[in-house]
């Protein structure tokens, strides 16, 4: 099974998973609607399979590239057939589509989740701007997923600022990151990255805002700012073994869970409590830590 987890990126599913919980739980917390296990279940399935889905499309159309920078990957090493691959990427989108049907609207945001992953896949990623877009855009359709399972109507879930506005935020903070990842292919230039990372750290301070009178909004985004913080240092550290915007974008991508519970809980309307979501996110970088640290040393790849 190494090489089908591998080639989903199985240490980076649960990320994909708290971006739809997260629209999930505001959602249901937003319309005042009981949270029913079931529906929330049917989303994760939903988000692991687009997430895999859109891991597995990448390492097809960038094989040829990859034969040449990046032989020890699991298709161009040959530990996977190629066949194998279009067969998995093709039922996992066919899957997360087939229960989109299941769970209120969610196909809509499902169907713009798949375009924009193929869009990017096929070639948008190597055209400047329009690739960080629609890599953000895959977070925020994930994180709408979550919201219109929970409210039923995908144009009501758009027309509220509570939930769109968090689905932007956390798919701005995709899009710069994927921009920082573009600075791996070249000489570190400290101007650039710290012109995509700094501005960053704005986003904790705007969500604490949000929601002033919560103390649990202070130290959940106190924790997201610490964690922005550290991704920032650790660029200052081996540089001779690892590029970086590489070592900046593994650990921003770490930060993400930290993200969707600040999101959460900034945007959670006055009178209702998201503590207990919040917490489960918080669980879920627990074991989303523990998950990945198990991986790397049983010999998995962090690529």
């Amino acid at each position: 099974m190494r090489p089908y987890l591998e080639l989903c990126r199985i240490y980076l599913v649960p990320t994909a998973l708290a971006d739809s919980f997260a629209g999930f739980a505001l959602a249901a917390a937003v319309f005042n609607r009981s949270e029913d296990p079931l529906p929330a279940l049917i989303v994760a399935v939903i988000s692991a399979c687009l997430y895999s889905c859109g891991m597995v499309g990448n390492d097809l159309f960038d094989l040829e590239k990859d034969r040449q920078g990046s032989p020890e990957k699991t298709l161009p090493s040959g530990a996977l057939p190629v066949a194998h691959a279009a067969w998995l990427a093709s039922a996992l989108a066919l899957l997360a589509l087939g229960l989109s049907f299941r769970v209120g609207e969610a196909f809509w945001p499902v169907g713009v989740v798949l375009l924009c992953s193929l869009l990017y896949n096929i070639g948008a990623k190597n055209i400047p701007v329009l690739g960080n877009i629609l890599m953000g855009s895959c977070r925020s359709g994930n994180f709408l997923i979550g919201a219109t399972a929970a409210g039923g109507s995908f144009l009501q879930v758009l027309s509220s600022g509570a939930l769109l506005a968090p689905a932007l935020i956390l798919g701005g903070f995709v899009a710069v990151v994927t921009a920082i990842s573009r600075l791996e292919d070249r000489d570190h230039r400290p101007r650039p990255f710290s012109s995509l990372a700094y501005p960053l750290l704005v986003i904790p301070a705007i969500l604490t805002a949000m929601n002033p009178g919560s103390p649990v909004n202070w130290i959940a985004n106190l924790a997201l700012l610490g964690f922005l913080f550290r991704a920032i240092l650790e660029t200052g550290k081996n540089r001779e073994l690892l590029h970086p915007a590489t070592s900046y974008v593994r650990n921003a991508l770490g930060a993400l869970i930290f993200l969707d519970a600040a999101l959460l809980l900034a945007f959670t309307p006055p009178g209702r409590s998201s503590l207990l979501p919040a917490a489960a996110l918080y669980l879920l970088a627990l074991f989303s830590w523990w998950a990945k640290r198990n991986w790397l040393q049983s010999g998995g790849a962090d690529t």
